[in-house]
């Protein structure tokens, strides 16, 4: 009979080391954030992850460590207030 571990934690993942493929979060955009997104794509900006919170859904990008920020009107926050872990 094989034993088995009752607290088997290898299988876990924590969320922060799950990385979306492009095209995953690209789908969970609006058209408005699509349209902010693709215009920073010419800057050099990724899209990193989407942060939803109850304000809505934020497209964040990065450039060279430094975070962009995109809420659901499509508006670009160059200086937002948002941690972003390394």
């Amino acid at each position: 009979m094989p034993m088995i571990e009752e607290n088997d934690h290898s299988q876990e993942k924590e969320r922060r080391h799950l990385s979306p493929n492009k095209h995953q979060l690209w789908s969970q955009l609006n058209v408005s954030q699509q349209a902010s997104v693709s215009s920073l794509y010419n800057y050099g900006y990724e899209l990193a992850f989407i942060r939803i919170s109850s304000e809505g859904k934020l497209a964040v990008m990065i450039l060279n460590g430094s975070p962009i920020v995109i809420d659901d009107e499509g508006t670009i926050n160059p200086h937002p207030e948002i941690q972003i872990r390394q």
